[in-house]
């Protein structure tokens, strides 16, 4: 990856994050349940001050602690199975889903292979 297409891969990553951000700091937080590249679109036009967006929120859910510890409940595994954290495979989940997710996707952008 050369310096320009490094400098690409940060400006939309950070765009990626914000977005996530956002979602997870509305009251009650959202979480998207199904972050990967497929559900990320870039707007080649850069009409807005926004070249990022996300897309297919059919898996997404609110996040409300006091309900779900009230209630005890558990969720039903959903997602794509690449980009699916550890914790959601017995059925729990949280915003460090959504997270875990991120961690893959950035390996993915950044080209990073920790497995060698």
């Amino acid at each position: 990856m050369n310096a320009f297409e490094y400098f690409i891969a940060c400006e939309v990553f950070k765009e990626i994050l914000e977005c996530v951000q956002y979602l997870h700091e509305l009251k009650p937080s959202v979480i998207h349940r199904d972050l990967k590249p497929d559900n990320i679109l870039i707007d080649p036009n850069y009409r807005s001050n926004r070249f990022v967006k996300l897309c297919d929120f059919g898996l997404a859910t609110d996040h409300n602690i006091d309900r779900q510890t009230a209630s005890g409940d558990e969720h039903s595994i959903v997602g794509t199975t690449r980009y699916m954290a550890p914790e959601v495979c017995s059925g729990k989940y949280s915003h460090k889903s959504d997270v875990w997710s991120l961690y893959v996707i950035g390996q993915e952008l950044f080209g990073i292979d920790l497995q060698t």
